[in-house]
């Protein structure tokens, strides 16, 4: 079975954006894994039920731009695989997470 890749970007802020998406995909599946690029993008792993597919992708049309994909019009209910990359306009890049020294 092949696996999906979609294209996503926000104009939102990126932490707003983040809860947003991650709203939606918990009703239609669950996030496997995710990869943050600095403040740029987000990487993400989608696991779902193929019928549940086209629900999905018209619920993250509402929040975020989407590249348009094929409908699948399936009602199978074979685990199937998502590859979401989101892109934040707001972005800059330089984006730290600081890690407190830990004594010891």
């Amino acid at each position: 079975m092949e696996n999906i890749f979609w294209t996503g970007f926000s104009d939102d802020e990126r932490h707003c954006a983040i809860d947003k998406i991650q709203s939606v995909v918990s009703k239609y599946g669950d996030v496997a894994d995710v990869h943050r690029f600095s403040d740029i993008s987000l990487s993400m792993t989608i696991e779902i039920e193929e019928f549940k597919i086209d629900e999905l992708y018209d619920e993250l049309t509402k929040i975020i731009g989407v590249q348009k994909p094929k409908y699948l019009n399936s009602i199978s209910k074979k685990e199937r695989t998502i590859y979401l990359n989101i892109t934040f306009s707001k972005g800059t890049g330089n984006h730290r997470i600081e890690v407190p020294s830990v004594p010891g």
